[in-house]
């Protein structure tokens, strides 16, 4: 198992994510997001892989603060956090405000294959292998 310290104290659980494709990788700060089906990272972070959001044939709806939006699904070819690997992940591409302290959201369809479990009295996030 891994174990990884759960810090829920400023009302946000962050990690850190490494998204490869070929020789390419880059790395983001991201927030953990239960609430959101899947991960979402940003157009700039597609397109450093050498992604493109906008030659997407799928699209998703997604709410926000400024209301509702269509946004690329993408798929990224190695997604490594928590010290899990998820190969060709679906991936909404969706930028966050500029003022947002992460660079995208770790959603469901990392956490339940991954199987994520999030222990608040323990305060740790525990990934069985």
């Amino acid at each position: 198992m891994n174990h990884f310290k759960l810090d829920a104290s400023h009302g946000i659980i962050l990690c850190r994510a490494k998204l490869s494709r070929g020789r390419q990788s880059i790395f983001l700060k991201l927030a953990v997001d239960t609430g959101a089906s899947l991960t979402m990272v940003s157009v700039e972070a597609a397109l450093a892989l050498r992604i493109d959001p906008s030659k997407s044939k799928k699209h998703i709806e997604i709410t926000t603060a400024n209301g509702v939006v269509f946004v690329p699904v993408v798929r990224i070819p190695s997604f490594q956090c928590f010290g899990t690997e998820i190969k060709n992940i679906e991936t909404a591409c969706h930028n966050l405000p500029s003022e947002s302290s992460v660079e995208g959201l770790l959603g469901l369809n990392f956490l339940k294959p991954a199987k994520v479990v999030l222990d608040f009295a323990k305060e740790l996030i525990v990934i069985p292998k």
